[in-house]
């Protein structure tokens, strides 16, 4: 929240905090070389670009049904809950279509623009169970839903493994997988183990448990890369 000269709203909050553990689908998304990009071109250049991720997560919304999204600068967080109606499969589907349709429009954005883009997004995902809290404080502008969580923090984890248009899946979102029948898309999709390189940034990362050290797969989707992007996301 940008707090300068806001006119912040006092009420009678009990200041308490209350929330729920879910189980829940996260994905975090960030634009490689963003910082580097910012730096080299005109500011409304900048502002064009995250106006339209800004639009493309709403988007996401419309499409694939995510509960709740964060903006990060330049990257976002997306989790989906579990439910009677999306059951937790179900989720990691939608999950996989939004990864699927953010490099595609992505790619497509940096076509019809007239100068350079950054390389493109990576993706990480996980699934687990999170902390859905709401804060209730004696400032209603900070009485917001948030996620917290081991799936959001490994989900951040994954996309920091992936080049740009890669989309990393945690050990988690494996097993998810592979104990149900892939989702019906029209896009191919498939899973490549990670390099030496990769396994040693892994190995290296804080705050992740032992099997997403060594376990997480690279999703590459095969309708993207043979004609579109051309490149696997794989470092």
């Amino acid at each position: 929240m940008y707090v300068k000269n806001a006119n912040l709203t006092i009420t009678d909050g009990k200041s308490d905090l209350a929330g729920k553990r879910l189980n829940v689908v996260a994905l975090f998304c960030d634009l490689r070389g963003f910082s580097n990009w910012c730096e080299s071109v005109e500011v409304d250049q900048v502002e064009s670009l995250m106006r339209t991720q800004f639009e493309r997560v709403i988007q996401i919304c419309n499409d694939h049904h995510h509960d709740f999204h964060k903006f990060l600068g330049d990257g976002f967080v997306l989790v989906w809950e579990e439910s009677e109606e999306a059951p937790l499969h179900l989720c990691l589907a939608h999950a996989i279509d939004a990864a699927f349709h953010l490099h595609k429009k992505f790619w497509y954005l940096s076509q019809e623009m007239t100068y350079a883009l950054p390389p493109g997004y990576g993706v990480g995902i996980s699934v687990g169970e999170a902390v859905l809290l709401q804060p209730e404080t004696f400032i209603s502008e900070m009485n917001e839903v948030d996620f917290v969580g081991y799936p959001l923090n490994c989900a951040a984890r994954m996309q920091t493994l992936a080049t740009a248009y890669g989309t990393v899946l945690s050990s988690t979102a494996l097993d998810l997988l592979s104990s149900h029948d892939w989702p019906h898309t029209s896009y191919q999709q498939h899973l490549f183990p990670p390099s030496d390189t990769a396994l040693r940034q892994a190995a290296s990362m804080k705050g992740l448990q032992d099997r997403d050290r060594t376990d997480f797969r690279y999703l590459v989707f095969g309708t993207g890369y043979a004609s579109l992007w051309r490149v696997t996301g794989i470092p």
